[in-house]
C-alpha cells in the first residue's frame, strides 16, 4: 500500500474513535448514573453481533452554537445504520443523549430523514431509539432547521402502512422531535428515565412520564422497567411483524397441537350473566402456548388488544374484557381499537375479535366526550378491512359493540358463537323495562315484581338466543355456525388457513374519509 494513502486512513481512525467516543467519557459516566445505556450500547443490545453497519458517522454540526461555545457533536448527535435483528434485516437510529444531551441538529434531522426513505424503499422495519431533549438551539435560524425536521416527520408519515415503525423512549423527548414516537406504529417506554411532552405546563402529577402515556393518553404500547427490558420487548414485537406490507409475518412452528381442546374453557363462563369474566383466560387457552403479547394493557382495558399464533401463523387480537366494565365501548377504547385494527390491515394480519359486549355507554357525560363521533371511527375502518377477519361471539353482542366488533353484515370472513351467546339491539333487560313498563309498574304495586320481570326477561332472552337467530342465513344478526366453545381453537385455525390466499378489494376511490 502508498504511503500516500497513510494520512487519509490516519483521519479515518481519528474520525472513528471521536465517534466512538460520544460525548466523551464524563457525560457516559453521567448517563450510566441514570441507569440508561448508551446509544451504542443500545443498539449492541437489540441487533445481532456484528451486524450492523454504521452511516453518518462523518456528519457533524455545521451551525454556530446558540451560545458561542464549540462542542463536539459525532454524528450530529445520531448513531444510525443497517443491522439484523433475529436475522432480519433491519434499518436502526439511536439519539445520543452524551452529545448535547441529544438535542436534535440540523444534520441529524436530515440524516434521519434519508435513514426513514431508505427503510421505506429497502422494505425493512425502522427501529428508533430516542433519548432526546428537543431540538438544538443555535445562532442561525434560532433552532434545528425547519426543513430538515419537516422532511423527517413527512416521510415517517409518507412510510406509514409500507414498513413496520417501532420506536423505544429511552429518556427525554420534547418539542417537535416528541410527534416521532406518537406517528410510530408502536412505542415502548421506560417507566424509570422517558419523558414525552411536546410543550407548555403542566398540571397533572407524573404527566409525560410512561404511566401516564399507558393509562391516560393512550400514546404508550409497552412499558418496560429497565433499557434491557425495552430491547426484549422489542425483539419479541418484532417477531409477530411482517417485513413490510407486501409480506406476511413469519409463520413458526410453536409445537402447540392445532386439534388442542381445552375442557376448562367450559367452566369460564359464568352462569349468571350479571357475573363478569376476565377474557384473558379465554385468550390463553386457544392461542399456541398460552403466548398472548398484550399491547395497552392499562389503557382502556376493558377492550383487550395483542398478538397471538394460531397454529403458528400470526393473528392480531381484539377483545371485550367483561371483568373491566362489562366490556362497555367509550371513546378510549374506541381509539385504541381503531389504531390497531388498522395496523392489521395494512399489513395483512388477520384480525380475531373475541365479543362479549353490553355496547356503548349511554349518557350525557358520554356525548359530550364525542362517543359517536370515536364509534363511528371504529365502523369506518371495519369496514375498510380487506384482511383476514374472524370473529367469535361468546356471550353478549348487544347495539353497535355487536356491529363494530364484525357482525355478520359488516362481512368477516368467518363468524362463529359459542351456544352461550345472544344478539339484541340492547340489553334484554333494558328491552324489558322499555317495552313492559306498565306491567311492570302494575306487578310492583302487587308485590310479585322479581316474578314479572323474571317471565319477561326468560321470553325475550329466548328470542334474542343465538339458536333462535341461527335460523335466519340472512337476517342482520347472525352466524356461520355455532361451535362447542371446546372447537374454538381449531375453527380459528382452519379459518386462518382458509382466508391465507384472500383477496378483498375496496370500491375504487382516491381514498376513504375517516369521521374525525
Amino acid at each position: 500500500m502508498g504511503k500516500w494513502m497513510d494520512g487519509y486512513l490516519n483521519k479515518l481512525v481519528q474520525l472513528r474513535r471521536k465517534s466512538l467516543e460520544g460525548g466523551g467519557n464524563e457525560r457516559v459516566e453521567v448517563q450510566r448514573g441514570l441507569g440508561k445505556l448508551t446509544a451504542r450500547e443500545r443498539i449492541a443490545g437489540l441487533v445481532d453481533p456484528g451486524s450492523f453497519e454504521e452511516l453518518g458517522s462523518a456528519v457533524e454540526d455545521t451551525r454556530p452554537p446558540y451560545d458561542g461555545k464549540s462542542r463536539c457533536s459525532p454524528g450530529d448527535g445520531v448513531v444510525m445504520g443497517l443491522a439484523k435483528v433475529k436475522g432480519r434485516q433491519v434499518l436502526v437510529y439511536a439519539v445520543d443523549f452524551t452529545v448535547m444531551s441529544g438535542a436534535l441538529g440540523d444534520q441529524a434531522a436530515w440524516k434521519l430523514a434519508d435513514l426513514v426513505k431508505m427503510a421505506g424503499q429497502f422494505r425493512v422495519p425502522l427501529i428508533g431509539i430516542i433519548d432526546s431533549a428537543g431540538e438544538r438551539l443555535s445562532m442561525k435560524n434560532g433552532d434545528v432547521g425547519f426543513n430538515g425536521l419537516a422532511n423527517l416527520l413527512r416521510n415517517y408519515c409518507l412510510y406509514s402502512g409500507v414498513i413496520p415503525r417501532i420506536t423505544l423512549l429511552l429518556g427525554p423527548c420534547t418539542g417537535l422531535p416528541a410527534y416521532l414516537p406518537v406517528l410510530s406504529d408502536f412505542l415502548i417506554m421506560n417507566k424509570k428515565t422517558s419523558f414525552l411532552w411536546l410543550g407548555g405546563e403542566m398540571e397533572t402529577p407524573g404527566a409525560g412520564s410512561a404511566e401516564f402515556h399507558m393509562t391516560r393518553s393512550g400514546q404508550c404500547d409497552l412499558v418496560a422497567g429497565s433499557d434491557e427490558e425495552a430491547l426484549e420487548q422489542l425483539k419479541l414485537l418484532l417477531d409477530y411483524l411482517p417485513q413490510n406490507c407486501w409480506e406476511q409475518s413469519p409463520l413458526v412452528e410453536t409445537g402447540d397441537d392445532p386439534a388442542r381442546q381445552d375442557e376448562s374453557l367450559l367452566d369460564i363462563m359464568p352462569d349468571n350473566p350479571k357475573f363478569t369474566y376476565d377474557i384473558h383466560e379465554i385468550i390463553e387457552k386457544i392461542v399456541d402456548n398460552g403466548e398472548f403479547f398484550e399491547l395497552k394493557a392499562d389503557y382502556a382495558p376493558h377492550l383487550v388488544t395483542g398478538f397471538a399464533r394460531f397454529g403458528g401463523r400470526v393473528a392480531g387480537v381484539i377483545a371485550n374484557n367483561p371483568e373491566e366494565l362489562s366490556g362497555i365501548f367509550e371513546p378510549d377504547s374506541s381509539d385504541k381499537m381503531d389504531r390497531f385494527m388498522n395496523f392489521l390491515d395494512a399489513f395483512n394480519i388477520p384480525l380475531l375479535t373475541l365479543v362479549d359486549t353490553t355496547a356503548f355507554v349511554p349518557g350525557d357525560k358520554w356525548e359530550r366526550l364525542g362517543v359517536i363521533r370515536h364509534g363511528a371511527k371504529l365502523l369506518h375502518s371495519y369496514a375498510h378491512l380487506t384482511c383476514p377477519k374472524i370473529t367469535v361471539v361468546l356471550r353478549r353482542s348487544y347495539g353497535g359493540g355487536n356491529i363494530v366488533m364484525g357482525c355478520s353484515r359488516m362481512n368477516p370472513d368467518f363468524i362463529y358463537g359459542w351456544p352461550s351467546m345472544e344478539f339484541a339491539p340492547t340489553g334484554p333487560e333494558t328491552v324489558v323495562h322499555a317495552v313492559f313498563n306498565k306491567e311492570l309498574a302494575k306487578a310492583k304495586e302487587q308485590g310479585n315484581y322479581e316474578q314479572v320481570f323474571n317471565f319477561y326477561l326468560g321470553i325475550l332472552k329466548e328470542m334474542f338466543s343465538v339458536f333462535q337467530m341461527g335460523k335466519h342465513w340472512t337476517t342482520y344478526y347472525t352466524v356461520h355456525e355455532i361451535i362447542d366453545p371446546r372447537e374454538t381453537r381449531n375453527k380459528i385455525i382452519k379459518a386462518l388457513e382458509a382466508t391465507a390466499n384472500k383477496h378483498e378489494a375496496w370500491p375504487e376511490k382516491k381514498r376513504s374519509i375517516k369521521p374525525a
